[in-house]
């Protein structure tokens, strides 16, 4: 379903909980997996199953047209060989505007092989492979836990920009935290002479997913700050068009809101579970990947989604959601909720327009 003109059902599906419209964000951890040992995520701890490419496409088939846009992550999503069918069946079926998938770059040629092969097989359709990048050189090595992790990541970017498809952006995603702060502004000057299409950088954060509880990763609110105001600048050099032009509206909006969330001053009403999901690799559904809120399992529904998100225990996650009134910094969630709030939604399209 398009955002924009979604905007009526989703207001009401969470304040009154009719219309029961599926959601048009998705993520889809596709593994716990993961040939890396980052200091800000311990996902490779979980000792889950992964849904096969045969049970994905029948999870797509009960989706169909409502996915605005999709992310496939992991773990490391190309540690998946077939990576490049599921998210193939995906787009075929449910045809989206965007799909995103983040990688630690590790395998340089096959990640630029698979999302050239993706772009060209659906020119309709925007594709992101954002390279995660925190730092440079050694420390992006000892940041990621893996010797050569800097080397891969900038050959990553390099061999897709190599014979790059119209529709395919390479981005950099970075995570802010207390391993990076001291070397960001530094840093940043030399990701950018990498030349990616995009750069996108928000704070560590303690998750469910990455099953991170117990770690100091996450920036204060005063470290965070001269970050923000780093970010902001950026999203006023030369204006972008396309995805990117988008995405640089939203971000030059989210980097402040995402001090205002960490300095604790509230943040927007929470679509979670309404109009973004995320679906583990082993078929459950999670309404948010920050707290966990358990939607129940894909198998337990014959992989009919609508059936799970139209279930008694999706409702009650839901009204833990809206009465709970928490707020994050994550990125995903903090977009779809920007869309369906009119001053920030106002914002972003000032952004652009500007």
């Amino acid at each position: 379903m398009n955002p924009f003109a979604g905007q009526i059902a989703y207001r009401m599906f969470r304040a009154w909980g009719r219309p029961e419209v599926l959601p048009l964000n998705y993520t889809f951890s596709l593994t716990a997996r993961c040939n890396y040992r980052c200091a800000t995520c311990r996902v490779q701890r979980s000792r889950v199953r992964e849904m096969s490419a045969d049970e994905y496409r029948k999870l797509f088939a009960s989706l169909g047209g409502s996915p605005c846009w999709a992310t496939f992550s992991g773990g490391e999503p190309f540690l998946r060989e077939d990576l490049g069918d599921i998210v193939d069946s995906f787009c075929r079926t449910c045809r989206p505007r965007l799909v995103n998938i983040p990688t630690n770059g590790g395998f340089p040629v096959r990640i630029a092989e698979v999302a050239r092969s993706l772009a060209k097989l659906h020119p309709g359709i925007g594709f992101i492979v954002n390279v995660s990048i925190d730092a440079v050189g050694e420390r992006q090595d000892e940041i990621r836990g893996f010797p050569g992790a800097w080397e891969n990541a900038v050959a990553t970017i390099a061999e897709i920009k190599r014979e790059q498809p119209h529709n395919l952006t390479v981005g950099i995603g970075t995570v802010v935290s207390k391993l990076n702060l001291g070397s960001f502004s530094g840093d940043r000057l030399a990701l950018a002479r990498l030349g990616a299409g995009s750069m996108v950088a928000e704070p560590a954060e303690i998750r469910a997913e990455l099953m991170n509880q117990g770690l100091d990763i996450a920036p204060s609110a005063e470290e965070y700050l001269p970050i923000a105001r780093l970010l902001t600048r950026e999203m006023d050099s030369p204006r972008k068009r396309g995805w990117p032009g988008l995405a640089r509206a939203f971000r030059r909006g989210y980097y402040l809101y995402a001090y205002r969330v960490l300095n604790g001053e509230g943040g927007l009403p929470c679509y979670a579970g309404f109009a973004s999901v995320q679906i583990m690799p082993d078929g459950e559904v999670w309404a948010c990947c920050i707290r966990g809120d358990r939607m129940g399992r894909l198998s337990d529904f014959g992989y009919d989604f609508g059936r799970l998100w139209r279930s008694g225990k999706s409702r009650a996650a839901r009204k833990i959601i809206k009465s709970r009134k928490c707020a994050c910094p994550l990125a995903n969630a903090a977009y779809t909720n920007m869309i369906f709030n009119f001053r920030e939604g106002a914002r972003v399209l000032a952004n652009m327009l500007r």
